[in-house]
């Protein structure tokens, strides 16, 4: 599940959430996402914003070029 959501996030441009990932992803789980997108926060390839239900997630490298 890991690789899958990250291929998926790999293309992504800008702000998305868990629901969007579950909808490019729709062969996995909603635990698998949340815990493939938990590991790449973790790993630094993604940065979390917000918490709860507003949470949003963007690739760390568009934050680095956008400062």
């Amino acid at each position: 599940s890991y690789d899958i959501v990250k291929s998926c996030v790999t293309e992504r441009i800008g702000k998305f959430t868990k629901l969007e990932v579950l909808t490019l992803c729709p062969s996995l789980g909603s635990s698998s996402v949340e815990s493939a997108l938990k590991k790449l926060v973790d790993e630094g390839y993604l940065v979390r914003i917000g918490s709860g239900r507003k949470t949003q997630y963007v690739k760390a490298d568009a934050i680095k070029h956008n400062m």
